[in-house]
């Protein structure tokens, strides 16, 4: 008698043990479902805003999107929020050219150094780099790695040149006597298509400014 009850007790543990272990398999697959269809809804909602938006918009988030190495998706999706291409721009660059202080402080605590990380965002500004991608291969103290095997001085590049223009536009829009913020709007307007250079030249070879050209742009 003291045997069977021994039994069914060691039966019910048994059955105990599968229950919780079919129950928790069970509680696993639903979980990966729902991630699952929460990516792949998050994925839908990214390219339907980037088809809401209208064919000129399109085509600059594209452009954004090369330029900040990232999915023309997102960059659409910052533009959905904004509704407004300089504040979009302004997100995107933020997003390149820094690195986010609590990201700083988990790769701190990590091996990084925070005056690496510092200049890092520095380099990113005049190598046209991500500041990440910089720290990542600058990386931990302990790879005691040089900035020079990282950056060469090659890569040292002007606002106007990472925007996209060269070093004879530079020279040429210098001799205009255009200031270095006269020069990146330039560069934007041509980046995102509004002007040819030679445009921008002929306008403001006939009294033009920088900032009437924007604002033709604008209308």
């Amino acid at each position: 008698m003291e045997f069977v009850k021994k039994h069914k007790v060691i039966l019910a543990g048994i059955l105990m043990v599968l229950l919780f272990a079919i129950a928790g398999t069970v509680f696993f697959v639903i979980r990966n479902n729902n991630q699952s269809k929460k990516k792949q809804s998050v994925e839908k909602q990214k390219e339907e805003n980037y088809l809401s938006l209208s064919v000129s918009d399109q085509e600059t988030a594209d452009l954004y999107a090369e330029l900040y190495e990232m999915s023309r998706e997102d960059v659409a999706e910052q533009q959905v929020k904004t509704k407004d291409w300089e504040k979009t721009a302004k997100e995107l660059e933020k997003a390149f050219f820094t690195i986010p202080e609590n990201k700083k402080y988990q790769m701190e605590k990590g091996g990084y150094s925070l005056e690496d990380l510092q200049e890092a965002e520095k380099l990113s500004v005049k190598t046209g780099r991500k500041a990440m991608d910089l720290a990542k291969a600058k990386g931990k103290v302990s790879d005691q790695r040089k900035w020079s095997e990282v950056v060469k001085d090659s890569e040292i590049l002007t606002t106007e040149e990472q925007l996209g223009l060269t070093k004879e536009q530079v020279k040429t829009l210098e001799e205009k006597s255009l200031g270095k913020e006269e020069r990146v709007e330039v560069a934007i307007l041509l980046m995102n298509g509004t002007y040819t250079f030679d445009e921008v030249i002929q306008k403001l070879g006939a009294g033009k400014t920088v900032e009437e050209l924007k604002k033709q742009n604008g209308n």
